[in-house]
């Protein structure tokens, strides 16, 4: 049965990640270049630290959101002259003051089905797979999507 797949079988193995210090504009390369909702973010151990997401790109403090395409615009309206300050120190934000660090994660022995009701109820597009601590994978969204309905 699909729903008993452990994630080991569809995560994503050694997933591109991210560093806590990395400036946003940086991330947002990343994660345009990868077409990535989420990435984790790890130490120089590759011990999983955080997840950082698009909707943490939006400035928890001052809630302006980043952007590096285009004129800033902020939920589609243009972003007034005298607030484009606020803005641009946006650019020197780094990705430890916006991940998310209470981090939800699975085993790799964990199944599909427990992956795909934790992203339901979580809301998540990502979910870390740790093993002893450190960071073996990723399961995305799309991965079970693609498990439940490929043809066989």
């Amino acid at each position: 049965m699909v729903k008993k797949v452990p994630v080991s079988e569809l995560m994503e193995a050694d997933p591109v990640t991210t560093k806590a210090d990395l400036p946003l504009t940086e991330l947002v390369r990343q994660l345009k270049r990868y077409g990535f909702r989420a990435m984790p973010v790890v130490d120089d151990d590759d011990k999983l630290i955080g997840v950082v997401s698009e909707t943490d790109l939006f400035l928890k403090e001052k809630g302006v959101p980043f952007s590096i395409e285009k004129v800033p615009t902020l939920l589609g309206q243009m972003v007034a002259e005298n607030e484009l300050q606020d803005f641009k120190l946006t650019r020197q934000v780094k990705v430890a003051e916006v991940m998310a660090t209470a981090i939800v994660t699975l085993e790799p022995t964990a199944t599909l089905e427990d992956a795909a009701m934790l992203m339901h109820k979580r809301h998540f597009s990502l979910i870390p797979v740790v093993e002893n601590g450190k960071l073996v994978g990723v399961v995305r969204r799309i991965d079970i999507l693609r498990r439940l309905y490929r043809r066989d």
